[in-house]
């Protein structure tokens, strides 16, 4: 498998584990808070904090979870916050 490709999954679960961490400090279920940031699906929402049929969130997703939380948009995508 390609090295990029690779380091572009991990780099995919990283940012949804550390969105799925903060979710959860701010007690949230995955319904609330995807509804509270502004997706359509909570379907999709919950398959991109999964890592689940190929679904990962993009730029504008992090950006306004960020925004939401409240966090620098460096620590939901930072290796050092894991």
């Amino acid at each position: 498998m390609n090295k990029l490709y690779e380091d572009a999954e991990e780099f995919y679960k990283l940012v949804s584990k550390n969105v799925k961490k903060y979710r959860q400090e701010k007690g949230e279920s995955q319904l609330e808070f995807s509804q509270n940031v502004g997706f359509n699906s909570v379907s999709f929402y919950c398959d991109c904090e999964n890592n689940k049929n190929g679904k990962h969130f993009n730029l504008i997703h992090v950006v306004r979870i960020a925004d939401y939380l409240e966090v620098d948009l460096n620590i939901l995508i930072d290796f050092k916050h894991k």
